[in-house]
């Protein structure tokens, strides 16, 4: 049994909820970056071309820019609504301690408000990104456990029982 304890750290509960909303986020960036890439490619398709068809592209164009600018703003609303969220849940974990359990049969975790149990079986893999231990339900971030929260050697350990468990998947 590998039992770790530990008291709410501010800088850790941001840093690991940031690294959260990225990952989470990821497939967002990669559709803003083709919008921009179509609007810019129309742009310059409408500059090159000047026959009949350049009215329809200059269309499509100036709709793609308002549905670029607009998924610009819905990127930048969610962070802000995160960011708000981020600091509520910090004031609001300010005096909370963790307990994480990891047996040979099952997960545990413990807070000031919360009991889960977990059979080893309701996570569907593990990853490890920027020095955080994260375990996955169903590709959904459930757990991140920093590096710094624990020994090197307890570390190691969780490292090991979990490869014995789950399989390791790239975040």
């Amino acid at each position: 049994m590998i039992s770790i304890t530990v008291p709410f750290n501010k800088m850790l509960c941001i840093k690991g909820n940031r690294l959260k909303f990225k990952l989470e986020n990821k497939n967002s960036y990669i559709k803003l970056f083709i919008y921009v890439m179509l609007t810019i490619g129309l742009i310059i398709s409408i500059t090159i071309d000047n026959g009949r068809g350049s009215s329809f592209y200059g269309i499509v164009g100036f709709i793609l820019c308002i549905l670029t600018l607009n998924y610009i703003l819905r990127i930048i609303n969610a962070r802000s609504i995160f960011s708000k969220e981020l600091n509520i849940l910090c004031k609001k974990h300010e005096n909370f301690i963790y307990t994480f359990e990891f047996l040979d049969d099952e997960f545990s975790y413990f807070d000031n408000e919360k009991r889960f149990h977990f059979k080893w079986g309701a996570f569907s893999s593990y990853s490890i990104r920027n020095d955080f231990f994260v375990l996955l339900i169903e590709n959904k971030i459930f757990l991140m456990l920093h590096k710094s929260e624990t020994s090197e050697s307890q570390f190691n350990d969780i490292i090991e029982l979990t490869k014995s468990k789950l399989g390791f998947k790239k975040v």
